[in-house]
């Protein structure tokens, strides 16, 4: 590992991003074909390999990354889904996203939320960045409410100051998801 990815991955984990540990010690690629994670359905993209899941009481949160090609740093694809076990607003839980992401960064902006559609749902997205014990972080938040119950926050992130192609990848995953 790389030390800028060693260094990446202890101020992830520093920062509290879920699952950062494990970033560096993922080794399988990711299948293509489609993976369901709670009441979505995602075709990872090329190149991004498993990390972790976590499950917890009403959470499970899954993960996937992708190696630029020297080594240096990894986009993040992430999936996390929430049972409320109750209709949520997709607005007001993207502004909590944001704020617990603004939160863990420093110099942190965020785009206006844009309202969009998952799986034919109503969603809303936004675009962020800031940095991470001094590295320029950029990313996507997503969220969307599933079934009447389940928030999904899908977010796809990455080193630098404009998004990657990992991201760019990440995303048309994401904006492509499906239902179980």
């Amino acid at each position: 590992m790389t030390s800028l990815l060693r260094r990446l991955v202890e101020a992830l984990a520093l920062a509290g991003l879920t699952g950062a540990a494990t970033l560096a010690s993922v080794t399988a690629p990711a299948p293509t074909a489609p993976v369901t994670v709670g009441p979505i359905i995602i075709t990872v993209p090329d190149g991004f390999v498993p990390a972790q899941t976590q499950k917890r009481q009403k959470s499970l949160i899954t993960a996937w990354t992708r190696s630029v090609r020297d080594g240096s740093s990894k986009t993040l694809l992430q999936i996390e889904v929430i049972d409320s076990g109750k209709p949520e607003n997709a607005e007001k839980q993207l502004h909590q996203a944001l704020e617990v992401i603004g939160r863990r960064r420093s110099n942190f902006a965020a785009s206006a939320l844009a309202h969009i559609q998952l799986a034919g749902l109503p969603a809303v997205r936004a675009s962020w960045n800031g940095s991470i014990g001094g590295y320029a972080v950029v990313g996507v938040v997503y969220t969307v409410t599933v079934k009447d119950r389940y928030v999904v926050r899908l977010l796809t992130q990455d080193l630098g100051n404009t998004p990657t192609d990992g991201i760019f990848a990440a995303m048309k995953a994401i904006e492509s998801i499906g239902m179980s």
